[in-house]
C-alpha cells in the first residue's frame, strides 16, 4: 500500500472514531477539528496510543495544509475564549453594581429575611451567568490523557477577595506585564506604595467587583509573590521582595567586623533649638518609609532566611501570623568565625540576606539623651559621647543603623542639641546614605514624594549643574596600572609607619589586639571660598590644582604637624598612608548599596621648615594622578564583588593568613571627602547649623578615620581613632583638628601673598571671582 492510500485509510478510521467518541457537552464545534489526540474519549484508546505514540506518514503537502487550518482555527478559538471572558466580566460587573444600587434604594424597613434571600438569588444567578459564559474554557480536556477533565472554578461571594492563583492550563502574561502597584514601585523607587487594604477606593471598590474578578479563565491576574508582600505589608517593601540577598562588597563589610572593629558609616548634626521627639520620629518614618531598606535586618544564614521565609507564607495562607522571637545573644552579637573571630556572613558560597523585619518600629532605633553624664554641656563631653556611640557594636537582631539625640548642651559654637546617626557600612556606601537622608528631607520640607526630589536633582546632575566629584579628563591606562601596582606593593609591604601607634591595651580585642572604643572630635569651619582661593593661587600651566587636591593636601600637613606636637620623639617617617574611597555609583542611582572602591595614596611628611606649600600640594596632586590613571580600582571592586559573595574565598578566616592582613591593614588610615548639600538642611523648623561625617576606618589597629565634607559654605574635619592611653592622653583627634585649622590657615596666608591680595577688600573681591568660577 502506497504512502497515500495509507493516509486515507488513517483518516477514514479518524473520522469514524470521532463520530463515535466526541461529547458536544465538552467539545465545541470549533474543537471538533483541533488536534486528533486531543479529542478522542475512553471510547478509542487504541487509536489514541497508536497517534500520540507512532503517528503515520503523511506527505508534506497535506500536512502543511492541515497545520495552517489547525492554526487558523486555534486563534479563532483563543478570539472568541477571550470575548467571552470579556463580555462575562463586563456582565457580572454590572450586575454586581446594579445590585449595590438596589440595595441602597431598598426601604430601611424591609425585614432580614427578605435581604438575605435577595442576596443569595442574586449570587445563584450571577454564578449560573458566569458558569454559562465559562463553559468553553472552564470544561477543557486534558492533553495527555484521553478521557475528558472537568475543571472547577470556585465563584468568590460579593465581599470576598478574588483569588490571586491562575487555572492551570491559563497562559502566564508576558514577563513585561506589571500590576499597577508593581508600575508605581518601579517609576518611584521609595515611595511608599498603596496597599489594597489601606486604600479607600480599592476597598469601596473591592465588594462591588468581587463576583466578576474571576469571569473568565483568563482574567485573573498572575501576582508575583514580591507583589503578595507589598499587598500584606503594613509598610512599604524594597520592589526586591522580602528576602533579599547581599552583594559582594556588602558582603565584605560584613566578613570584616570582628570584636575590636566595626564598620560603620557616621553622621553629626548640631542644631541651634532643642530638636524635639516628634520631628525626629516623623524624619525618620519618612526615611523608611522612602527607603524600605531602614526596615530590613541580617540574617546572616541563608538557608535560616529561606526557612524562615517559608514558614511565614504557609502561616500567611492559614490566616496566621508569625509571632515575634525573642532573639538570643548569639543572634545579636552575630555568629563568629572560629580562627579569625570575624563575622560568618553568609554560607559557604552564598551570601547574607536582608530580610524585612514585620515587627520592627523606627522608635526602637532611637535613643534620646536629655543630658550628658554628670551634668556635662561642653564640646568635650559631647565628643566623648559621641566616641563611645561610635564604638558600639550593632544589634544584628534589628535594622544595622541606630540614632542618637543629645540635649542639654550649650556649647561654644551655640548648639543646644545634635542628631548622631550611624550605619553598617554593608548597608550602604557613605554616599548612599547621606543621599537618602537629604532626599528624605527635602521631601519633608517641600511635602512632596522622594521619587520628586530625586528627578529634580537627577536633572540638575545631568545639565551640569552639580559635577560628579573628583570628574577630570584623566584617563586609566595599562601604563599607570602597572605602575600604580607596583607603587602600592612597595609602600604596604616594604615600609613601616611609625606615628601614630600604640602598645596593647588591658581591655584588646579582635585579633589585632586592638582598643574596642573610639575617640572622637571634629574641626571648626572654613570657608570654601578660602579653599577655592588656595586653589586658584597655586594652580599654574602644569598643575592644575583640584578641590579634592587642596583638601587632602591641607590633610597631610595637619598630620605632620600632629606627629610633632604628639608623638615623644622626633618624627622619622617620610610619608603617610591614607586610604582614598573611590564612587563607582551609576549616575541617577538612588539605591542603598555599596559602589565605592579606592586606592592608597602617599603624603609626603615634609618638614614645613624644608619645603614650601608649593611642593606639597604638587606632591598630593602627582599621587591623586597616579590613582587616576590606574584601572587598580575597578578591579578590585569588580574581583572583591564577586569572590566577597562566598565566604569559602575570604582569606583571613583561615588559619596562618590572618597575620598577613592585619600587617597590612595597620599600614594606612582612610580619609573622605564628600561634597555635602550647599545650604542647611532642616529637620522640621529646626536647621542644622553643623554638618560631620565619618567613614569606617581601616580593621587595622591604630588606624585613623578622618572625614571631610563642605556643608553650607564651610570645609570642615572629622577625627576618629581606637580609645587607647596613649592617644587619649595626646588627645590625637583634637590635635589634627587643631592642626588642620593651622595648615589651613597658613595656606590661606600663602596663597594671598602670592596673589598679591593681602587684605580684607582685596580677599573679599578674589573670593568672589574664585566663586564665581
Amino acid at each position: 500500500m502506497s504512502g497515500k492510500d495509507a493516509s486515507e485509510a488513517f483518516w477514514t478510521i479518524w473520522k469514524a472514531c470521532e463520530s463515535i467518541a466526541l461529547t458536544p457537552a465538552v467539545v465545541s464545534t470549533r474543537d471538533k477539528t483541533s488536534s486528533p489526540s486531543h479529542s478522542l474519549s475512553p471510547l478509542c484508546p487504541p487509536v489514541a496510543r497508536f497517534v500520540s505514540s507512532s503517528p503515520p506518514t503523511i506527505p508534506k503537502g497535506a500536512r502543511l495544509a492541515r497545520d495552517s487550518a489547525a492554526n487558523g482555527r486555534a486563534d479563532d478559538h483563543r478570539l472568541s475564549a477571550k470575548r467571552s471572558r470579556t463580555a462575562a466580566e463586563q456582565g457580572a460587573r454590572i450586575r454586581a453594581q446594579m445590585a449595590a444600587r438596589s440595595s441602597t434604594a431598598s426601604s430601611p424597613t424591609s425585614s432580614p429575611a427578605h435581604s438575605r434571600a435577595g442576596s443569595k438569588s442574586h449570587s445563584r444567578s450571577a454564578s449560573q451567568s458566569q458558569k454559562a459564559a465559562e463553559a468553553p474554557s472552564s470544561a477543557r480536556i486534558s492533553r495527555r490523557v484521553s478521557k475528558p477533565v472537568e475543571q472547577k472554578v470556585e465563584q468568590p461571594s460579593v465581599q470576598e477577595k478574588p483569588r490571586e492563583s491562575e487555572p492551570a492550563e491559563q497562559r502566564p502574561p508576558p514577563p513585561q506585564a506589571k500590576t499597577s502597584d508593581e508600575k508605581t514601585v518601579a517609576e518611584n523607587a521609595t515611595d511608599a506604595p498603596k496597599s489594597a487594604e489601606n486604600d479607600p477606593e480599592k476597598t469601596a471598590a473591592g465588594a462591588a467587583v468581587g463576583a466578576g474578578a474571576l469571569a473568565g479563565a483568563g482574567a485573573a491576574a498572575v501576582t508575583s509573590s514580591s507583589e503578595k508582600d507589598r499587598q500584606t505589608s503594613s509598610h512599604p517593601l524594597d520592589p526586591r521582595g522580602r528576602v533579599i540577598p547581599f552583594t559582594g562588597i556588602d558582603n565584605l563589610a560584613l566578613l570584616m567586623e570582628n570584636d575590636g572593629y566595626s564598620t560603620a558609616c557616621y553622621s553629626m548634626y548640631l542644631f541651634k533649638t532643642v530638636i524635639d521627639d516628634e520631628t525626629v520620629f516623623q524624619f525618620f518614618e519618612k526615611l523608611a518609609d522612602s527607603y524600605p531598606k531602614y526596615r530590613y535586618r541580617i540574617e546572616l544564614s541563608p538557608w535560616k532566611a529561606s526557612s524562615d521565609e517559608r514558614a511565614r507564607r504557609k502561616a500567611e495562607k492559614r490566616g496566621e501570623t508569625v509571632a515575634r522571637k525573642t532573639p538570643t545573644e548569639q543572634e545579636k552579637k552575630g555568629r563568629r568565625s572560629h580562627v579569625s573571630g570575624g563575622i560568618k556572613a553568609g554560607g559557604l558560597f552564598r551570601p547574607a540576606r536582608w530580610v524585612y523585619d514585620d515587627h520592627f518600629e523606627t522608635r526602637d532605633n532611637i535613643t534620646f539623651l536629655d543630658s550628658l553624664p554628670g551634668g556635662a554641656k561642653d564640646e568635650k563631653a559631647l565628643f566623648d559621647q559621641a566616641g563611645k556611640f561610635l564604638g558600639q557594636h550593632f544589634d544584628f537582631a534589628k535594622p544595622v543603623w541606630h540614632a542618637l539625640v543629645v540635649r542639654g548642651i550649650e556649647t561654644s559654637e551655640g548648639a543646644k542639641s545634635a542628631l548622631i546617626v550611624k550605619v553598617h557600612h554593608c548597608f550602604s556606601d557613605g554616599q548612599g546614605m547621606i543621599m537618602s537622608y537629604h532626599s528624605a528631607l527635602g521631601a519633608m520640607q517641600m511635602d512632596k514624594p522622594v521619587s520628586e526630589v530625586q528627578a529634580y536633582f537627577d536633572r540638575k546632575t545631568g545639565s551640569g549643574k552639580v559635577k560628579k566629584p573628583g570628574q577630570r579628563n584623566i584617563k586609566p591606562s595599562i601604563w599607570g596600572t602597572t605602575k600604580h601596582g607596583f607603587h602600592t606593593a612597595r609602600g604596604l609591604w616594604m615600609r613601616s609607619r611609625k606615628v601614630f601607634e600604640y602598645g596593647k591595651p588591658a581591655n584588646a580585642a579582635g585579633p589585632g589586639n586592638r582598643a574596642p572604643n573610639r575617640l572622637y572630635y571634629h574641626s571648626d569651619g572654613i570657608a570654601m571660598s578660602d579653599i577655592k582661593l588656595i586653589r586658584k593661587a597655586f594652580s599654574n600651566d602644569k598643575v592644575n590644582l583640584s578641590l579634592n587636591d587642596v583638601a587632602c593636601g591641607i590633610l597631610s600637613r595637619a598630620l605632620r604637624l600632629a606627629a610633632d606636637r604628639t608623638e615623644p620623639k622626633p618624627v622619622k617617617d617620610k610619608r603617610t598612608a591614607v586610604f582614598i574611597p573611590i564612587s563607582v555609583r551609576p549616575q541617577g542611582n538612588w539605591s542603598l548599596n555599596n559602589f565605592t572602591t579606592g586606592a592608597v595614596a602617599w603624603f609626603a611628611f615634609y618638614d614645613p621648615k624644608d619645603k614650601s606649600f608649593d611642593a606639597q600640594l604638587q606632591q598630593v596632586h602627582r599621587e591623586m594622578n597616579r590613582i587616576k590613571r590606574s584601572w587598580w580600582p575597578r578591579i578590585w571592586f569588580s574581583s572583591f564583588g564577586t569572590a566577597s559573595k562566598h565566604r569559602i574565598f575570604y582569606l583571613p578566616n583561615y588559619f596562618g593568613l590572618g597575620w598577613a592582613f592585619e600587617r597590612t591593614y595597620r599600614e594606612y588610615h582612610v580619609a573622605t571627602n564628600v561634597p555635602g548639600p550647599p545650604k542647611p538642611v532642616e529637620f522640621g523648623q529646626h536647621k542644622a547649623f553643623s554638618y560631620h561625617v565619618l567613614p569606617p576606618s581601616s580593621p587595622g589597629k591604630s588606624s585613623l578615620s578622618c572625614g571631610m565634607i563642605s556643608y553650607a559654605d564651610d570645609f570642615s574635619l572629622a577625627v576618629s581613632c581606637d580609645d587607647a592611653p596613649e592617644l587619649r592622653k595626646n588627645r590625637l583627634p583634637e590635635e589634627i583638628c587643631r592642626a588642620f585649622q593651622d595648615a589651613s590657615k597658613e595656606l590661606i596666608e600663602a596663597a594671598k601673598e602670592k596673589l598679591g591680595t593681602a587684605g580684607g577688600f582685596a580677599h573679599e573681591q578674589e573670593a568672589a571671582a574664585v566663586s564665581s568660577d
